[in-house]
């Protein structure tokens, strides 16, 4: 397909895609448009606080606890054993909403248990609507081994929600370390526990939250329909149809 002549544009929803792909199959980097996913920012928003507290009250977490979500199928692409280690070795008071389905989930629930961190962790499985865990929770954790663009950590965003992403999790572009989250090597266990401390510990940070926002602010469903309208136009241009 990337070598076919009639070959006009590959999309790319992240930088780290586009670099792959031009560093893999060699497609020129004209070629290579960054359109990101676009999302619905007014339904993922940061939560108004009877809106949170409700949310943290379904759930049963109180009120001193630092909640993390954590959402995604596929347990072990997206790095949930790190996530479970990471959680296992971090500063007390922390727990873990874990969104998703995956056919393995046994296996991720007996590693909790043997981590000691069972009682800290909730395996909700799949939602249809995942909002009322991002209202609830105090940051996102997002450790994957490989993802181009998820948009479950866009919209964690969104929400307001700081960001301990992987590097190799393609919405970590997004991240300035420190402001709105904390990125890491996938199986950098230590240091996603570290974050998970310096994140617990800034957990009422306004500025923080507002930051994380300020980062999902440009990643519009119109914003993104704009883009990808204007590209084919571009492209007609170039080489009007018949």
């Amino acid at each position: 397909m990337f070598a076919d002549p009639r070959l006009r544009a590959v999309i790319c929803n992240s930088r780290a895609v586009l670099d792959d792909i031009a560093t893999r199959f060699g497609v020129p980097r004209e070629r290579l448009h960054l359109l990101r996913t676009g999302i619905d920012l007014a339904r993922f928003r940061p939560a108004a606080a009877p809106e949170r507290a409700a949310a943290r009250s379904a759930l049963g977490v109180a009120p001193d606890v630092a909640l993390l979500a954590f959402v995604g199928s596929g347990f072990e692409r997206k790095g949930l054993a790190a996530a479970l280690a990471a959680l296992a070795i971090a500063p007390p008071g922390v727990e873990l909403a874990v969104v998703g389905t995956d056919r393995h989930a046994r296996r991720y629930r007996a590693i909790a248990r043997r981590l000691g961190v069972a009682a800290r962790v909730r395996f909700l499985g799949g939602l249809d609507d995942v909002r009322s865990v991002l209202w609830a929770a105090d940051g996102f954790l997002a450790p994957a081994l490989y993802d181009p663009y998820p948009n479950a950590a866009l919209e964690a965003l969104a929400c307001g929600l700081p960001l301990i992403a992987s590097t190799g999790c393609g919405v970590s572009e997004l991240v300035d370390p420190g402001r709105n989250g904390f990125v890491h090597d996938a199986l950098d266990v230590a240091g996603i526990a570290g974050s998970i401390g310096r994140l617990a510990a800034r957990r009422d940070d306004d500025a923080m939250r507002q930051a994380a926002r300020e980062a999902a602010l440009p990643w519009s469903i119109e914003a993104a329909g704009q883009a990808l309208v204007a590209l084919y136009r571009r492209l007609l241009a170039e080489s009007p149809a018949p």
